[in-house]
């Protein structure tokens, strides 16, 4: 049984974000970046969304004061742009779900499932938040435990839960940040301005969905691994339809058009549904097209790149939350600059950096709940 110390052996090219927009095809139709719209069926620039509000754009993990975590993901790719995303809430339909493996199997022994009722007359939603452990955490089955409820934007006062469990679901300003145009301008899918040559932060308009838990640090355990999945009702039960843990694992190492060896948007589709128990698992080629996409881009030998395809496959944030920080191996933070740190390693070049820092309004979130900031 492979374990979470795997990352301590190779694990520094977590999600590849900055090669993301090698996704992005010659009309420009995709986000290309973080898992916005990672995978055809759930949409493009062009055509927008078809399910914005199953779609897992990025997902957090860090320390809070009080021996606390933070636990967030976020969906909804540019809620605040009808024509790309037309869903403007939570699916009704949908669970949310944040996932813990604390012994090491890559199976969820604890899931925090975040679900929603219709919206009121001013867009409005209820939620619930209840914990699964054990058994009951894989398929959320039972009743599970209710830790907090409440209205979305805080919209009927501050969500306090139970057991020390703080909740928050609203529409916040999206934290990713990163230079798509220059990226797609440098690998030459478009002309113009290259990076640092003209700076743009693509993604600081736009807004998202969050979902933000602080939970003691006693409830999770120490080393762990964390995921979020959407599952969609169906007439058979709940279906996933999206899941990501690092990011960009699926949008980079699946399909990429430059590396013709990883396959096809159906490899990007399975991927989503696979879990990360399975993803490693002898019939997928999930660690396959790891390994050629950094032999192609990164120049690495294929020892090199299959053991860091062994890190990264299967994908799940690792943690430990008796740690004071993150950093490339140890859970994710709005603020991080995973953009700098995986290009310097994938172009071997320790100067390489897209120009791009943190948003303004994310830094003067940190150590506030909810932690990521006001739409736009």
């Amino acid at each position: 049984m492979r374990t979470l110390t795997m990352r301590a052996i190779t694990a520094p090219l977590v999600g590849l974000l900055a090669l993301a927009a090698l996704l992005v095809g010659s009309a420009a139709v995709r986000v290309g970046a973080a898992d916005h719209l990672d995978a055809p069926s759930l949409g493009s620039l062009s055509a927008g969304s078809l399910k914005g509000d199953r779609d897992i754009n990025d997902v957090y993990v860090f320390p809070a004061a009080g021996g606390r975590t933070v636990l967030a993901m976020t969906t909804n790719p540019a809620v605040n742009i009808p024509t790309i995303d037309p869903f403007g809430g939570y699916g009704t339909n949908v669970q949310y779900r944040l996932n813990i493996d604390n012994n090491g199997d890559f199976i969820q022994d604890i899931s925090y499932v975040t679900t929603f009722g219709d919206a009121d007359a001013s867009g409005i939603q209820h939620y619930v938040v209840k914990r699964y452990t054990g058994a009951a955490a894989v398929n959320a089955s039972g009743e599970g435990r209710a830790v907090a409820s409440g209205f979305t934007n805080n919209a009927k006062g501050i969500t306090l839960g139970r057991s020390g469990v703080r909740a928050f679901a609203g529409q916040r300003s999206d934290p990713f940040f990163f230079d798509l145009i220059a990226f797609r301008n440098t690998v030459g899918i478009s002309s113009g301005p290259t990076f640092c040559q003209a700076t743009s932060d693509f993604f600081a308009p736009l807004d998202t969905l969050a979902i933000v838990l602080r939970v003691p640090d006693s409830a999770l355990g120490t080393n762990i691994g964390v995921w979020a999945d959407t599952r969609q009702a169906t007439a058979s039960g709940w279906a996933i339809v999206d899941q990501m843990g690092r990011p960009a694992i699926n949008t980079v190492f699946n399909g990429l058009p430059a590396v013709p060896a990883t396959g096809t948007s159906a490899s990007k589709e399975a991927f989503n549904v696979t879990r990360p128990s399975l993803q490693d698992d002898a019939g997928h080629p999930y660690r396959a097209h790891v390994s050629a996409v950094l032999q192609a881009l990164g120049g690495y030998s294929a020892a090199a790149a299959n053991g860091l395809a062994a890190a990264l496959i299967p994908d799940v944030i690792t943690y430990d939350t008796s740690s004071a920080g993150t950093n490339i191996l140890n859970g994710r933070a709005p603020t991080d600059d995973v953009i700098d740190a995986e290009l310097q390693i994938v172009l071997n070049n320790p100067a390489a950096t897209d120009c791009v820092g943190v948003h303004a309004d994310t830094v003067a979130m940190q150590g506030t709940f909810p932690y990521l900031a006001a739409p736009h």
